[in-house]
């Protein structure tokens, strides 16, 4: 067994249903090195954590519905997206047809919703320096992206939230590193600075793939790593590594509510299980291992 696979084995919020198929990939990913390795994550609630102080913690959008500067309408509308859409989103019994029509109708109605805010590029510095509910980091992302870093490595922040939030929110935390890159729903600004809609192509949660990413930055920072380890809270953010070809891909899925429920879902989607919003430290030191 190799030192690596012994290492995520040892950790007690961690299950994997093939060992032999991770035996293989971690086996392949340190036999190219680092060097041929790039990390891609989702933010909300992988980046994140699932829970704080009891509460359910706040996404990129929730950080614009908790802000002061919005009126108390705009929270109750948002609210009623969320208690219709949501259980659609993590639905057992939907199909993904039906699933993904759904997840459009809310990102669409939501981003019209934020447009009609006419928020400006200063007002979304503000509202995250001074939010009261502020999103709480997932234990050990700090070590992640900065090991990344050390190593060069690319990583990707791949998010259906709103790239300009999350820009923001790792700037002002100094995680918004060389190698750190974001693909996720881009406001449109105008000549004043002030949104007036979001970019093509919308991204939610069932059409995250990496094909988003042709002609960015990060498609060349990728061209000569085709190795990828990918992280995410959702079934679907396992397409954030489709549309660019890869020879390894470790999947590791955080799996942080209703365990019962889901967890024979996440075992057979995804490489590596965490357990119950567990921190992100682990991914570090596998990182180092590999060097």
């Amino acid at each position: 067994m190799s030192d690596q696979f012994a290492f995520l084995k040892s950790q007690p919020f961690i299950r994997i249903k093939n060992e032999d198929a991770v035996k293989a990939k971690i086996s392949s990913i340190h036999a190219k090195g680092t060097s041929s390795l790039h990390v891609i994550s989702d933010f909300d609630m992988t980046m994140t954590k699932f829970w704080h102080n009891g509460a359910r913690s706040p996404s990129t959008h929730a950080v614009l519905t908790r802000s002061h500067r919005v009126s108390d309408e705009f929270r109750k509308k948002t609210d009623e997206l969320y208690k219709k859409y949501y259980p659609m989103e993590i639905s057992t019994t939907l199909s993904f047809e039906e699933k993904y029509k759904a997840m459009e109708e809310w990102w669409t109605l939501a981003h019209e919703r934020i447009t009609h805010l006419k928020l400006s590029r200063a007002d979304l510095h503000d509202i995250v320096a001074k939010t009261e509910a502020p999103v709480v980091f997932r234990d050990g992302v700090f070590d992640v992206v900065k090991v990344c870093h050390q190593l060069d490595m690319p990583f990707l922040v791949f998010s259906a939230g709103i790239y300009d939030v999350i820009k923001e929110i790792l700037e002002q935390n100094s995680l918004k590193l060389p190698n750190v890159h974001i693909v996720s729903n881009r406001m449109k600004f105008d000549a004043q600075d002030v949104c007036v809609g979001f970019e093509d192509p919308l991204i939610h949660t069932f059409n995250k793939n990496e094909s988003g990413v042709h002609g960015a930055p990060y498609q060349a920072a990728i061209e000569s790593r085709p190795n990828v380890i990918l992280m995410g809270d959702s079934l679907g953010d396992l397409n954030m590594k489709d549309g660019v070809a890869h020879d390894t891909s470790l999947t590791i899925g955080f799996l942080n509510h209703d365990t019962d429920t889901y967890l024979q879902k996440y075992l057979d989607a995804f490489d590596v299980v965490v357990l119950d919003d567990s921190p992100m430290a682990f991914v570090a030191e596998f990182l180092r291992m590999l060097k």
